[in-house]
């Protein structure tokens, strides 16, 4: 089953709108390949777009923006394909936080057909932190916020889950004593 983190939605479903929009780019291999790249925590790179991307479908869907490009960009809009956690910038190269969107336009580029407004979402998905890079469209506005938000999701709720699971251990070990 596949799934975005928090969803019970099965997106392999071919009956649901969000796997028409996106399931050339869940068979493509370049896109598989994210699959072999850690991201956030535990969460591969492949598992952190998909979750963008279909929450940034639902999101542009529930205030009627283009949920095709929102969707597609979400699931394009980290496409580095390297560890970020290994990378070893080039004398004068920017971190990958700086440079990681540009990397990802231009493997999309050179794999798949994108719209401007696709193009956008991926380019500038890291507003704030490139400053220089404003969103031109709502929708790239949309990416900004989700980006974080699964970010936030898949780096913060297992590490609380695991000092959960550290104060049950503790607590059982002091009832016993």
């Amino acid at each position: 089953m596949l799934n975005a983190i928090g969803s019970k939605v099965d997106l392999s479903d071919s009956n649901l709108e969000y796997h028409y929009l996106v399931a050339d780019l869940l068979e493509n291999e370049t896109v598989l390949k994210m699959m072999e790249f850690p991201h956030h925590g535990d969460t591969t790179c492949f598992q952190h777009c998909l979750n963008v991307s279909y929450y940034n479908y639902k999101v542009c869907r529930f205030f009627s923006l283009n949920e095709r490009a929102g969707a597609r960009a979400g699931l394009l809009h980290d496409l580095f394909l390297y560890d970020w956690h290994t990378y070893k910038p080039a004398k004068g190269e920017r971190l990958h936080g700086f440079t990681h969107a540009g990397t990802a336009l231009k493997n999309v580029r050179d794999n798949f057909y994108i719209s401007d407004l696709e193009a956008d979402i991926i380019e500038k998905h890291m507003f704030p932190l490139n400053i220089t890079a404003f969103p031109k469209y709502r929708e790239t506005l949309v990416i900004v916020l989700v980006d974080k938000y699964c970010g936030l999701l898949e780096t913060v709720i297992p590490r609380l889950r695991r000092v959960g699971t550290a104060f049950k251990k503790l607590g059982a070990k002091a009832k016993k004593a």
